[in-house]
């Protein structure tokens, strides 16, 4: 997935580009049509959810500014339903930081915090936590989340009309860094600056005694980035071993003759600034093993074996992808064989190196990057010149020069952005994505700089990352981890069962259930029950706001006890990597933060001069305490938010569908309406960190079972919704909802959406359903926001009065190019001097990618004439 960028504003958009891949050969899918895309925020909450159409493998949309005050790390994951049999580690995730300008917003939420250890030997975290982002409710019960690598806890406080409240936490043992969040903004502790994790990779996973063993490395920092170390390698009489020192990004490797007699270990000499060193042990010798080892030597890969123990033939299956390349075979000669294959002949990518006893069994394992030119489009980007003045026009021209078949198509993707805004060391291009990123586990720091040829150490910097990062963390083969079946959805569907009076009668064929839509564009569609009483609809492309639909069975005598249900395609659970942010001067950020600021100051100075004044929306209720309410705020807690039905009718509009659509348009900062591919909908209160929301319909809790037919209650029926952040004894009032959940996952914080209906008709209020039809909703594609692109080549009084404060001035999805493999794009630059770069990704319909970057100047016109 690309993005516009992995910084951006509070008040900019963010655009992505997706591309889905066959893992084999890397060519575009055409399996599934369907791909989700969540924003998740700091707190873990899904803020913004996109269902993208896929056509030939690529899709495209944006996020738009969702609220002004949460900024900091945010998670974007992609996947498909198909990703779902195989687990977490198959989605696409990348994390992105949204900043602003606003001082405000980047206060400190803890106030006087100290850390103190006590004479016992335990450390204690205080403070003042404040009270913003909940100044609406003077007397909330404001909650403090704190998170640390391993473990998280929560701290519920009463403010008591006060604007803070102090706090004190004991801090468990041996954590360097906690994490503080009010559930609206959040805040790192470091508790330990200098920590250093130092870890040791033996080649072959064992470091064997009577061989020369090559030993990999990997120093990580507290903020979960490599840090540059160097030191020496002692053995346990304090004898000098060997010398190391790492790259850039903490990786390197040495290597030493181990002697199981010994013991060895690594000394790490601080830097300037600090006094001392730090030790880490080596793994243990062990007497008897296997070394397999790669490398590359011009255009053949070096295969060894040493071993002390096997006397036979043995094997080395190669493979990439989980697919099986070569088999060599071979006797050792006097415990050693050697073999080489030709680069050109492997395929580009990682490579699994498996070293097999005589009977196949798996000795030893080695993963190797090759290096195959002739599996990577060239590029060639050229422009009509190296500089324009403002507003003028950029003529770009792409060209794939390598491809010999006119007949294979080939997708690109263009955008141009100014350079101070382009995080470029954090950038994953389509190869290092699909060539590495995509199979290790955990986060590949810097992707894209094993891939610019420009690194000269790229190739033995890329060998230290799979000797460290995929030693233990390679993805193939690739495992079914789910219970669920799920298949590959073509495009937007719905699916489900029917259940008969008589089992007998669901092996009859033939039998026909249809689907009426009603939205913009209504539609009827009618399909057969297969004998195991299922069914699947195949929906046209439509984009927009959920639409009511009604699935209905043809006439029968039984229709009144035919019961339809609907596969309920649930929402993955949010895996949010925490790390501390360790505040350092970042030139990206800074530079997104001065033009937010700038643009501000401009449409302020815009707005006053044509007469423009905002005004936000302000929404008052009442709240009349009747003895009843009383006794019932005393049982769960007060309400903190209260919409009367009054307000909620005059909100619905003619496309409303029902109690939540009218909830998920006008109360967006109150309650985050979870949609699901089949309709279903689940209602969350904004408060937390996503804390679990039940639904009480006239004073008591419903069971789960009807939480479905709470989207689609009439808002005629509604006295009042109150809204209860953490609600009281919520343990016990999550019991009687679910009273088979597992006491050990049981959540200690939670909240309640009260709804009161006229004359306590509750939930089944509204009319119901005919005998042997379903009312229901369904999901729509999301819409597909334009991309705003001026063109200054004629008068428009309304683009050129106001500044053009763009720094992506061009952005274009996917494209095909023509038989000649060229294309020519056009775009116009806006008002912002400086350095821009045009960024190009390709891929080729039999999966071969590319990349290419070619910069250029926007200056004042003045200035044009005199530089030479």
């Amino acid at each position: 997935m690309q993005l516009s960028s992995h910084v951006w504003a509070t008040d900019q958009t963010l655009w992505f580009n997706a591309v889905v891949v066959n893992g084999r050969d890397h060519r575009p899918t055409e399996g599934s049509g369907l791909l989700y895309v969540d924003l998740i925020d700091p707190n873990g909450n899904i803020v913004a959810h996109k269902l993208v159409r896929l056509s030939q493998g690529t899709g495209y949309g944006s996020f738009d500014s969702y609220d002004d005050q949460t900024v900091g790390r945010h998670l974007i994951r992609a996947y498909t339903q198909w990703n779902g049999n195989f687990g977490e580690g198959f989605m696409f995730k990348t994390y992105v930081e949204r900043v602003s300008s606003n001082p405000e917003i980047g206060k400190s939420l803890i106030d006087s915090l100290l850390v103190t250890e006590k004479p016992s030997g335990k450390v204690v975290l205080s403070g003042t936590l404040e009270k913003r982002g909940f100044d609406e409710v003077l007397d909330a019960k404001i909650p403090l989340f704190l998170h640390w690598k391993d473990g998280q806890d929560s701290l519920l406080l009463k403010h008591k009309n006060k604007k803070a409240s102090r706090f004190q936490y004991e801090i468990p043992s041996k954590i360097n860094w906690v994490t503080l969040s009010n559930g609206v903004r959040s805040e790192t502790v470091v508790l330990n600056p200098n920590a250093l994790d130092l870890q040791f990779f033996p080649e072959s996973g064992k470091l064997v005694h009577g061989f020369k063993n090559q030993i990999a490395f990997k120093a990580v920092g507290i903020d979960g980035k490599g840090k540059i170390v160097e030191g020496t390698i002692f053995d346990n009489d304090n004898n000098h071993i060997a010398d190391f020192k790492s790259n850039s990004l903490g990786m390197g490797s040495f290597t030493l003759y181990a002697d199981s007699l010994k013991s060895y270990h690594a000394r790490v000499d601080f830097p300037a600034d600090r006094s001392g060193a730090d030790v880490f042990p080596l793994p243990e010798v062990v007497r008897t093993g296997h070394i397999l080892s790669v490398s590359r030597s011009t255009e053949k890969v070096w295969v060894r074996v040493a071993s002390n123990t096997l006397k036979d033939n043995i094997a080395i299956k190669v493979s990439c992808r989980g697919t099986d390349y070569f088999l060599i075979e071979g006797p050792l000669q006097n415990g050693f064989l050697t073999k080489d294959l030709r680069s050109d002949q492997l395929p580009m990518g990682i490579l699994v190196f498996t070293l097999l006893n005589e009977n196949g069994q798996p000795l030893a394992e080695r993963l190797f990057f090759n290096e195959n030119d002739s599996a990577r489009l060239e590029l060639a980007l050229t422009t009509d010149k190296a500089s324009y003045g403002r507003r003028k026009a950029t003529n770009l021209k792409v060209q794939v020069k390598n491809l010999l078949s006119k007949k294979e198509k080939v997708k690109v993707f263009a955008m141009a952005i100014h350079q101070d805004h382009w995080p470029k060391d954090e950038v994953n291009t389509l190869q290092s994505y699909f060539l590495m990123d995509s199979e290790l586990k955990g986060n590949v720091e810097n992707p894209s700089y094993y891939f610019n040829a420009q690194n000269e150490n790229r190739l033995k910097d890329i060998d230290a990352l799979l000797l460290t990062q995929g030693w233990r963390d390679y993805k193939y083969p690739v495992v079914r981890n789910s219970s669920q079946y799920y298949t590959a959805q073509k495009g937007l569907e719905m699916s489900g069962w029917v259940k008969y009076p008589d089992k007998k009668k669901k092996k009859k064929d033939g039998r026909l259930i249809s689907l009426a839509t009603f939205g913009k564009n209504p539609a009827l569609y009618q399909t057969a029950i297969d004998s195991l009483g299922r069914f699947r609809f195949l929906l046209n492309n439509n984009y927009g706001a959920p639409i009511k639909a009604l699935l209905s069975i043809a006439e029968s005598s039984e229709k009144s006890k035919i019961d339809i249900f609907l596969e309920r395609h649930q929402t993955p659970k949010v895996v949010y990597q925490r790390k501390p942010v360790v505040k350092k001067p970042d030139k990206v950020l800074k530079a997104i933060i001065d033009a937010q600021k700038e643009r501000v100051r401009i449409d302020g100075i815009f707005d006053s001069l044509y007469g423009v004044t905002q005004l936000d929306e302000v929404v008052v209720s009442e709240n009349r305490l009747t003895p009843e309410k009383a006794k019932f705020y005393k049982l769960y807690g007060d309400a903190d938010v209260i919409i009367s039905g009054e307000e909620i009718r005059e909100k619905e509009k003619d496309w409303s569908y029902g109690l939540y659509s009218i909830l998920l348009f006008n109360y967006g900062d109150q309650i985050e309406i979870e949609r699901f591919p089949d309709g279903f909908m689940l209602a969350h209160v904004r408060a937390g960190s996503r804390e679990a929301t039940l639904i009480m319909v006239d004073g008591k809790l419903i069971p789960k079972e009807q939480y479905e037919f709470v989207p689609s209650m009439s808002p005629d029926v509604v006295e009042s919704i109150e809204l209860i952040k953490y609600a009281k004894f919520f343990k016990r009032r999550y019991l009687t909802v679910f009273p088979d959940a597992d006491l050990f996952e049981i959540p200690d914080l939670g909240h309640i959406i009260s709804i009161h209906t006229k004359g306590k008709v509750g939930v089944h209020g509204a009319k119901r359903a005919a005998p042997g039809t379903l009312t229901t909703f369904i999901e729509q594609l999301s819409p597909i926001k334009e991309f705003y692109a001026p063109k200054y080549d004629t008068p428009d009084t309304a683009d050129r009065n106001k500044p053009d404060l763009r720094s992506l001035v061009h952005w274009t999805p996917f494209f095909d190019l023509d038989a000649s493999r060229t294309a020519t794009l056009q775009f116009y630059n806006g008002d912002v001097l400086g350095a821009y770069v045009i960024i190009v990704e390709a891929i080729s319909e039999n999966g071969l990618m590319g990349y290419a970057e070619k910069s250029y100047e926007v200056r004042d016109e003045a200035s044009q004439g005199l530089k030479r």
